[in-house]
């Protein structure tokens, strides 16, 4: 490749190649730019004139897929084993040229109640289909078509911890990362978003604060950094004293911009490693309360965690409570998150509030 004075005073590179029947020629100030302009034009001829691989089932190229992603521990390797590719079976003998939307929500319908195993669905799913478009075996990824699955709000979802649950984390051995995650959430009642986008320069052990000034935004697995929610997550919160030095040696080999929470290479938490690592956490927490004999229920989410928070801050004043949650209105933390049960009332306070009467009731005195 050599350069042409194409225009005057200007030289720029050319290379040429066969598209269906013409020779096309294509200028750059650079060779490389002349090349990529050169296989972009082919790459559009072939998604235009040439039809896909109408033979590839789904299931090969699911194998192949698997075969050439990067899965470092057991751990993930075990949830597509047992929980993503059963789900995906009743497509593994279809040509994956002919799956469109109404095949995927035939897929993500049935579980509609299982959000947590409905998104790693979708997600696989688009990854598969992008690896599919990346080898030219498919035009487009239909999951693209299809909106990612998300938690729908209960009323069984509102609430604090139970007894149980309280003792059996308190009894649990956690790792660094079980331990500090549920710091963040029971004890300053930080949003999963905000927790995962903690760094060390969030933490002042002079004045012993930690500022919220951003938050992870996981509408895609690599999140992407952004505000908080609103304005009011803008926040600096008091450390608390006992927590002092755990942050002090947590901090203490760190630089500035590394995330508290963070995956092995250093990055920030995806979407799927936090879910592995709330995972972890549940069953943990199941293989104490079995070695304890306690009931526990399953349904123990990050949000339920800041519940908990919600109703232990409730003896502070209003404004205390917005600042402290992160809210503009101390409606929203009444409403949506001091939901209370009869193990969060205080019976000394109560028995102070209402003084019981010495006398019995006038049926008891016959």
């Amino acid at each position: 490749m050599s350069p042409v004075n194409k225009k005057k005073n200007r030289n720029v590179f050319e290379v040429t190649a066969w598209i269906g029947n013409q020779k096309k020629h294509f200028y750059a100030p650079t060779p490389v730019e002349a090349e990529e302009k050169k296989w972009r034009a082919i790459i559009k001829y072939k998604d235009t004139h040439e039809a896909c691989n109408s033979e590839d089932l789904f299931g090969e190229v699911k194998s192949k897929w698997i075969r050439n992603k990067v899965i470092k521990t057991r751990a993930t390797q075990k949830m597509y084993e047992k929980d993503i590719f059963p789900k995906l079976k009743a497509l593994d003998s279809r040509s994956i040229s002919s799956i469109d939307e109404n095949d995927i929500k035939d897929i993500l319908d049935p579980l509609s109640d299982k959000t947590n195993i409905a998104e790693k669905v979708y997600m696989c799913l688009g990854q598969i289909f992008k690896y599919a478009v990346a080898k030219r075996i498919i035009r487009y990824n239909p999951i693209d078509l299809i909106d990612r699955p998300k938690n729908k709000t209960s009323t069984k979802a509102k609430r604090g911890l139970t007894a149980s649950e309280k003792k059996v984390i308190e009894m649990t051995e956690w790792n660094h990362r079980q331990e500090l995650l549920l710091k963040l959430l029971l004890d300053y009642g930080l949003r999963k978003q905000e927790a995962t986008a903690l760094q060390k320069k969030n933490i002042d052990l002079k004045n012993r604060t930690i500022s919220i000034d951003h938050a992870n935004d996981y509408t895609t697995n690599v999140p992407q950094t952004k505000k908080p929610k609103s304005d009011a997550g803008n926040r600096v919160v008091p450390m608390l004293d006992s927590d002092e030095e755990y942050f002090r040696a947590l901090t203490k080999e760190m630089k500035e911009d590394d995330y508290l929470l963070q995956m092995t290479n250093g990055k920030v938490l995806t979407e799927n490693s936090y879910r592995q690592l709330w995972d972890s956490v549940r069953r943990r927490m199941k293989n104490t309360a079995r070695a304890m004999n306690l009931e526990i229920p399953g349904d123990l989410t990050p949000r339920m965690c800041r519940h908990e928070y919600s109703i232990k801050i409730m003896n502070m004043s209003q404004r205390e409570q917005m600042y402290l949650m992160g809210h503009e209105d101390i409606s929203t933390t009444q409403k949506n998150y001091q939901t209370i049960s009869v193990e969060h009332i205080n019976r000394k306070e109560l028995n102070k509030i209402c003084k019981k009467k010495t006398d019995p009731p006038s049926s008891a005195k016959k």
